[in-house]
């Protein structure tokens, strides 16, 4: 039984509790998790504690993402609407923050959310680790020695696949909170950009092209030195492309830092003689 009620006998949720963070959230959360979270999943040595020998190993299993501390907002966001998972200064580097989901937030809230809305990490690496976060928990295997996993083999969905999903918008939305920027050039010229590593993540790229502008990209993706790759969209009839995607779609909301970027990028647009005919939520 989850934290909200999820019965795994038929998928439905009974009223145990008020309120439930719907599929919006969610998405949003996987789009952010899929650009800057990670499943910490390893042996956790165990010991006998009276002859302290070794025991054992048992599985270290949680989802977490470290964010600079200007995101601190946002963390608490996650928390406070999923009521599970901690806070926490890093060790030795106070200008960062991690929220930690354990286990058993897994189990009790997040893995049956991702369930009842039939939801998706879109990222290479973070649906491999997904893949055997799942595996262990839904097989309740507790002890490292019985982790008996064939890697999962990622296949990259095509951009008319990942169009379709219904949740897709939202997922970009909590991806660009992770991997976007809105800014300047040194000339005036505004910009989107969204960065993600891996050729098998390029598609990811070209939907999100897709889904803000409503034609497909015919830009050539390269990767730069380090295997990145990049989506820029700068021209005026982007821009405002851009605007409408994120301010009057009804997509889930920027929060946090992103938000604060997003919210300067719009004041400046207004002031801008390129770019004040765009209009935006925050005018009066």
């Amino acid at each position: 039984m989850s934290l909200w009620g999820l019965d795994n006998k038929n998928s439905t949720f009974h009223t145990l509790t008020p309120t439930k963070p719907d599929k919006k959230f969610m998405a949003m959360l996987i789009g952010f998790i899929d650009g800057d979270g990670y499943f910490d999943i390893g042996e956790q040595k165990q010991y006998n504690k009276k002859t302290k020998a070794l025991a054992r190993s048992t599985i270290r299993i949680r989802l977490a993402s470290n964010v600079n501390i200007r995101d601190l907002t946002l963390l608490e966001y996650f928390v406070e609407t999923l009521k599970v998972g901690k806070i926490d200064t890093m060790s030795g580097n106070r200008e960062q923050v991690r929220v930690i989901f354990s286990k058993k937030d897994l189990l009790a809230v997040i893995l049956p959310l991702i369930k009842e809305y039939n939801l998706q990490f879109l990222t290479s690496q973070r649906a491999k680790q997904f893949a055997l976060a799942n595996y262990i928990l839904e097989n309740s295997i507790t002890h490292w020695d019985n982790v008996n996993f064939k890697e999962y083999e990622f296949v990259a969905k095509s951009e008319h696949e990942l169009i379709k999903l219904d949740y897709f918008c939202d997922w970009l939305v909590g991806f660009t909170m992770a991997e976007g920027s809105f800014g300047f050039k040194t000339r005036g010229s505004a910009f989107f950009q969204l960065k993600q590593s891996g050729d098998d993540n390029v598609n990811l790229l070209k939907t999100a092209s897709l889904a803000i502008t409503g034609e497909q990209s015919t830009a050539s993706f390269k990767p730069d030195s380090n295997g990145g790759y990049q989506l820029a969209l700068s021209s005026k009839k982007n821009i405002e492309q851009v605007v409408s995607f994120f301010s009057f779609s009804g997509h889930h909301p920027l929060y946090g830092y992103k938000l604060k970027q997003y919210q300067i990028f719009i004041a400046a647009l207004k002031t801008s003689k390129l770019y004040g005919f765009i209009k935006d939520k925050f005018s009066e």
